[in-house]
């Protein structure tokens, strides 16, 4: 009888125990859909808005230093993301926002070097780089990513 009910006590442990890993997993999975959007929030305002900065800074040499300001701070949400707990149910599709989140490092590193040359041709730094269609094909993933939060 005793051995009975160690024996039930534990596979309630392991269901219990089981149960809890799911759950964690779910959390982190909808955590990490949550951080993931927000990235692809700032992504798609980056691409709004520093195209208009830059035309104002090709004016106003004043600017370039907030211009420079707007693709750090992209730099720093980019390493964020890289750095970000990726659930195994998100583990695919995160290694296509870590291969882009490459492409648009780069990007930025090209334009920052540009900006810190004198070069604030909106043309020159964004419009005719990989920065926009890698921020497209970022944004192009958001789907997937926010169906993993449902």
């Amino acid at each position: 009888m005793m051995m009975k009910w160690t024996a039930a006590i534990g596979l309630s442990a392991i269901i219990i125990l089981s149960g809890c890993s799911l759950l964690d997993e779910a959390n982190n999975t909808l955590t990490y859909a949550t951080d993931m959007t927000d990235f692809l929030n700032e992504t798609q305002q980056f691409a709004t808005d520093v195209p208009a900065l830059l035309e104002s800074a090709a004016s106003n040499p004043n600017i370039v230093g907030d211009v420079q300001t707007q693709f750090e701070s992209m730099q720093q949400d980019i390493d964020f993301m890289q750095e970000i707990e990726v659930p195994a149910a998100a583990e695919g599709i995160h290694g296509k926002v870590l291969d882009y989140s490459v492409q648009l490092e780069t990007g930025i590193s090209d334009a920052l070097v540009k900006l810190e040359n004198g070069v604030v041709d909106p043309a020159a730094i964004f419009k005719n780089t990989e920065l926009l269609q890698t921020i497209q094909e970022l944004q192009d993933l958001r789907m997937n990513i926010e169906q993993l939060g449902q």
